[in-house]
């Protein structure tokens, strides 16, 4: 009986996991589509996006609420660098590019805040307006950041630990730190960068100074 449940388990695990990558397949294929219409100097209407990354125009919707907010999008993604541009695993300072990814990726949403705000409206749009099991996955770009930093400390980082760190981490970068750091405590542009960079530095700093404690203590 325990074998059943478990094999029941993992099939839905790995079926919902497989329509969690559909869904980024499919915004992956929209930004691609609008920045691959955009190289021709103009703006694409929402059918022509939906038709040259095949899908519909109400799948489309389902991801966007406009083509404005969607052409934002796809330049954001244009306009975020590599890791590589600014860490080195073995080489660079773990905190320091945790201190660079997060100024990097919220100064990229703050030098349009219009943007920003359009942007954020459709991702709240989209987990509103469809049912718990469509609802189209955040672009996750942070991530990329983060995960790989994290990582590169993973001889002295337990498993839990990192864990524990991609998530602090996460909270610190993107639309929605960008938001509250602008929107609700008021900070200036150059505040803003600041406090994201100190506190990513900070919380890498202090991951592994518990880390070298606990380790001392065995």
């Amino acid at each position: 009986m325990k074998t059943d449940t478990s094999s029941g388990d993992s099939r839905g695990a790995t079926a919902g996991d497989g329509r969690v990558n559909q869904r980024r397949r499919t915004r992956r294929a929209l930004i691609e589509a609008a920045l691959a219409l955009c190289e021709g100097g103009r703006k694409p209407s929402f059918p022509e996006v939906a038709e040259r990354a095949m899908v519909s125009r109400a799948t489309a919707y389902r991801y966007y609420a406009s083509v404005e907010d969607l052409i934002s999008d796809a330049m954001f993604e244009r306009a975020v660098p590599p890791l590589e541009s600014f860490f080195r695993r073995g080489h660079d300072d773990p905190a320091e590019a945790a201190a660079r990814a997060a100024r990097t990726m919220n100064k990229l949403l703050l030098d349009d805040e219009v943007g920003l705000h359009a942007v954020e409206r459709s991702f709240m749009s989209a987990w509103l307006d469809s049912p718990p099991e469509s609802r189209p996955p955040r672009p996750a770009r942070r991530m990329q950041y983060v995960t790989p930093i994290v990582e590169a400390m993973k001889s002295e980082l337990t498993a839990g630990a990192r864990r524990r760190l991609v998530h602090a981490l996460a909270m610190l970068m993107g639309t929605e730190a960008a938001l509250s750091l602008r929107d609700v405590a008021g900070a200036s542009l150059d505040e803003a960068l600041a406090a994201s960079g100190w506190a990513a530095q900070a919380l890498v700093r202090q991951a592994l100074a518990e880390a070298r404690e606990r380790s001392g203590k065995r």
